[in-house]
């Protein structure tokens, strides 16, 4: 019997044999399937990638386009909205990170638009798994927001919609609107009443009801004056409070000079007895009492300071009482949770009593007192007293109060653009495309 021959044997053989291509066909298409798999788990990351830098381009879009309204440059918002792209760990320059500002855009239906901004993201992503199948990938966003108008640079904003007087000035002072405006949102005959020789000197001033003035008193406008004019709206309605934290050591050398670390401050903050404190930069949370500073004092606050008053059902809300002679140099956050923000009031404070002439839950700016204050001075909800002669060298306070009484000449400037400060009465930031 002859024995069998190989299947293998020969070529013949070869050609026929078939065992073990199952094993080739799956290791070529396990090979195709693992390669598809981490291609999907790239993808994953790309994607995730993709939506951070879109939140990060229309946060830095929508700041800078307020930026440029409130009179920065271009080169100016350019690095703001750098700076807000870094805050979601996207730095321009950076592992692979471009951050790009076009003012106006540079594509798209606003490449004629004033005022617009385009901020571009891209990223440069990691190949874990794909890079057998692509050399590269990048992942892009835009986004494009569109300014409101400055409604008329008012620095000076009154909110009491009632029918008393809403802003007063008397005693021969001088309310020095440096190019602003003043908007009184009273409606009462009376809502803006300048008695005693007083002056309030301003590029715009607008009241929703009217202009009393008497006994000297007079309003001096170098642009357009209104009456039966529409209401502002409050441009900070929206800024989150921010949060109280574990009460601070409040014990401090009782003169001389020293620095306060940012943090919250239970039952009120006193600076007394001639001293010179620096505050580091951040958010001062005064939780109930008085936010004092007394006369001969001066507070340094490193830029990007906010001082908050606030207060809980176990805390009054905190006040402001700045003296006579105190010196006060504070710059507000130009970006963050309380960008443009300086001097801060919760909200949720208690209407003060007696309107412009307040008797309870006031805030005093008093006589004498140097200020240096770049940013808003926000009190939503009570009453501001400014006296006897308060000066103010910054390029931009704004002063939001409830009811406002000047008794002492005060100066305000409106030079604002790249210091986070939202202009008053401008129209809503928007994004678009």
């Amino acid at each position: 019997m002859r024995p069998s021959a190989s299947r293998g044997a020969g070529p013949a053989g070869l050609a026929r044999d078939r065992s073990g291509a199952t094993a080739v066909v799956i290791g070529v298409t396990m090979t195709a399937l693992l390669g598809f798999a981490g291609l999907a788990v790239d993808a994953g990351v790309w994607y995730a990638d993709r939506r951070h830098a879109q939140a990060a381009s229309d946060s830095a879009a929508y700041s800078a386009a307020i930026d440029i309204a409130a009179g920065d440059t271009v080169a100016g918002a350019r690095t703001a909205a750098k700076a807000i792209t870094a805050q979601y760990g996207l730095t321009d320059g950076a592992g692979g990170v471009t951050v790009t500002l076009n003012s106006p855009p540079a594509t798209g239906p606003n490449t004629a638009t004033t005022g617009a901004v385009e901020v571009i993201v891209r990223k440069t992503e990691s190949l874990y798994f794909s890079q057998f199948f692509v050399s590269s990938q990048q992942v892009s966003a835009r986004a494009v927001a569109l300014a409101g108008s400055t409604g008329g640079k008012y620095c000076v904003l009154a909110l009491d919609p009632a029918s008393g007087v809403t802003v007063s000035a008397s005693n021969g002072i001088t309310v020095n609107l440096t190019a602003c405006g003043l908007q009184v949102d009273g409606t009462g005959s009376g809502a803006l009443t300048v008695v005693g020789g007083a002056v309030v000197s301003a590029t715009t001033v607008s009241v929703v009801g009217n202009i009393v003035t008497n006994n000297g008193g007079s309003v001096s406008v170098s642009g357009v004056r209104t009456t039966g004019a529409p209401s502002l709206p409050d441009p900070y309605a929206g800024l989150a409070i921010p949060s109280p934290g574990t009460c601070s050591n409040t014990t401090f050398p009782s003169y001389g000079a020293f620095t306060i670390p940012p943090g919250t401050y239970c039952h009120g903050l006193s600076i007394a007895n001639g001293e010179s404190v620096t505050f580091n930069a951040g958010t001062y949370i005064i939780m109930g009492g008085v936010f004092s500073q007394q006369g001969g004092t001066t507070i340094n606050a490193t830029a990007g300071t906010t001082i908050l008053l606030t207060g809980n059902s176990s805390y009054s809300y905190a006040t402001a009482n700045i003296a006579n002679g105190a010196t006060l140099n504070l710059t507000a956050p130009a970006t963050g949770p309380t960008a443009g923000m300086a001097i801060m009031q919760n909200r949720a404070a208690p209407a003060s009593a007696g309107g412009v002439n307040c008797t309870s839950n006031c805030n005093y700016i008093a006589g004498g007192a140097a200020l240096n204050v770049i940013g808003s001075m926000y009190f939503p909800h009570q009453s501001v007293q400014w006296s006897n002669g308060t000066s103010n060298t910054s390029k931009c306070t704004q002063l939001i109060a409830y009811d406002i009484q000047f008794t002492g000449g005060t100066k305000f400037s409106n030079t604002c653009g790249g210091t986070g400060v939202v202009g008053i009465g401008s129209a809503a930031t928007t994004l678009a495309e």
